[in-house]
């Protein structure tokens, strides 16, 4: 068996796998099977972080990272299981009779900002103190700030805003489909890479951050994960009819275009830190960073276009 060979094995199986869970997500049909299913995957995310900063010698504040990595994902997800729905949840009585307490559901992106701003604050803090009492050094603190916030920002904080969906059905399918196209372009341009990749095109899509990633690759996958995606769409109710020329014009190269940056950004933080892939629990892709990098990018993207229109 050629390595090519090996490695198209073993990102099928996974991939097989990925499939299953967000098929076992859809016919659950249920918004805490989708919850534990993005929080536990932000959580592994978070110890990758971890580890992968360790091995390296990397600094960092590692265990605020993952300390915040295991908590947020969880804490968004009650917020909004609890509090989504905006449902009375006591009577009291006053002076001018009965009246209803609602809670006014739960301000999920307001709370996902706050965090941040109090994430960062604390990061600085500790890199303060660290310098005063600890003898680190300027560039160490700020190269430390630096890693711990985007340790926790990416991909756990950008792939949670996929919480965000769980007040809505129709939502939690719109965003599953969204997770499947992103991973299909990843799966689909691996492939086109292989059969096609250098044959017409000799310059390398991304000489130094991704040596392997061709023009065929890109345009290949581009093309196969445009016409899957369109047939997919049944499956996923979006609540209105999206027109042929807007999915294929608009829609799906911003979905490429997010999915293809979001894995280079994956890439670019994997040669930062020296190492091929973010863990082994998934053979041919790697970890679970690894997987949910791009989704990373689309869903957080996705998410906030869907709050400003």
């Amino acid at each position: 068996m050629t390595p090519k060979l090996k490695t198209f094995i073993e990102r099928g199986i996974s991939t097989i796998i990925l499939l299953g869970l967000l098929g076992g997500a859809v016919c659950w049909d249920n918004a805490i099977g989708y919850a534990v299913l993005v929080c536990v995957l932000c959580n592994l995310t978070s110890y990758e972080w971890f580890r992968m900063l360790k091995e390296r010698g990397k600094e960092s504040n590692r265990a605020l990272s993952m300390i915040a990595g295991l908590i947020y994902p969880w804490l968004m997800a009650v917020g909004m299981l609890v509090l989504g729905n905006g449902e009375p949840i006591m009577l009291v009585s006053g002076e001018d009779g009965p009246s209803s307490i609602f809670v006014g559901g739960f301000a999920f992106h307001g709370v996902a900002l706050s965090l941040l701003v109090l994430f960062v604050l604390a990061t600085f803090f500790c890199e303060l103190y660290r310098m005063d009492y600890k003898g680190s050094t300027g560039a160490q603190a700020l190269s430390s700030a630096g890693m711990t916030i985007l340790s926790f920002v990416y991909p756990v904080w950008l792939f949670a805003f996929a919480l965000g969906a769980l007040d809505d059905p129709i939502r939690i399918h719109n965003l599953l489909w969204l997770i499947l196209a992103t991973k299909m372009s990843d799966i689909w341009a691996y492939v086109s890479g292989v059969l096609l990749g250098g044959r017409f095109i000799k310059p390398k899509f991304s000489p130094v951050v991704s040596p392997k990633k061709t023009w065929e690759g890109i345009i290949g996958s581009f093309i196969i994960t445009s016409a899957l995606s369109w047939l997919l769409l049944p499956i996923t109710d979006f609540g209105f009819e999206i027109p042929p020329v807007v999915f294929f014009c608009v829609l799906m190269p911003c979905i490429f275009i997010l999915s293809v940056a979001g894995d280079l950004a994956g890439s670019l933080i994997k040669r930062g830190v020296a190492i091929k892939d973010s863990g082994s629990l998934l053979p041919g892709i790697g970890g679970i960073f690894d997987l949910i990098d791009s989704p990373a990018f689309t869903v957080a993207f996705f998410t906030a276009v869907m709050v400003i229109i």
